[in-house]
């Protein structure tokens, strides 16, 4: 019996020896598993795809409203404030040549007559403006490509152009020969303004009517109040 107990006594640590090392190893995997949970899980995102799509600007198309308001191939636009200005402008008085047809003015137009034979029908206008308008030169080119006629250099007015009075202050008489269309004009810078005189219309109405047109520039008289 002396020889049994220290055998029975070696079992018995032995057993709790690996007892307490399973405890431990147990107590390691809680622990290890423990810190895994409490890590943060990753988290995925969903990113919208980029609209790469670009909108073009709607092309600009003339309205109809546009196209009716534009000025026809050489005209002159009219501006803002150009009305009120042809207002304060003053009157103009003259004597309608023979044979011509004297027409209420309207809007700008400080006069209008008009005349036709058996050549066609011409329209005589007469304008007025702030300034000089561009110029000599610029509104005589205008005129030109009214008829059909090429822009003239400086050094070319002389042959269409004179000195001519109008309401005893000097101004420009214009004579343009085109093909089926003629201009004889004048203009005359007045106390700032410009004022135009346009007889238009076909060529041989307008040519066979240059004696009454220049007759009508010996009397046309302007409000002067300059004076």
């Amino acid at each position: 019996m002396r020889q049994t107990a220290p055998i029975v006594k070696s079992i018995h640590s032995a057993t709790v020896l690996e007892r307490r090392l399973r405890v431990y190893c147990l107590s390691v995997v809680c622990l290890l598993g423990f810190v895994g949970c409490e890590q943060a899980e990753p988290t995925s995102y969903l990113i919208p795809k980029e609209d790469r799509t670009v909108t073009m600007p709607t092309p600009v198309t003339d309205s109809a409203e546009t196209k009716a308001s534009a000025p026809p191939n050489g005209a002159m636009r009219i501006l803002p404030g150009m009305q009120a200005a042809a207002d304060e402008a003053g009157g103009v008085t003259y004597i309608v040549p023979e044979g011509w047809e004297d027409l209420p003015a309207s809007g700008i137009r400080k006069a209008n007559l008009k005349v036709s034979d058996e050549n066609g029908t011409a329209e005589l206008t007469v304008l007025v403006f702030p300034g000089d308008v561009g110029g000599r030169l610029a509104n005589i080119n205008r005129w030109r490509g009214q008829v059909g006629l090429d822009e003239a250099p400086p050094e070319d007015l002389s042959k269409f152009t004179e000195g001519y009075t109008i309401s005893q202050h000097p101004g420009l008489y214009v004579r343009l020969e085109g093909g089926a269309q003629s201009i004889l004009g004048g203009l005359l810078p007045f106390h700032g303004s410009t004022w135009f005189f346009k007889f238009l219309g076909s060529s041989g109405t307008v040519l066979g009517n240059e004696a009454k047109m220049k007759t009508f520039l010996d009397t046309v008289q302007l409000k002067d109040t300059h004076h």
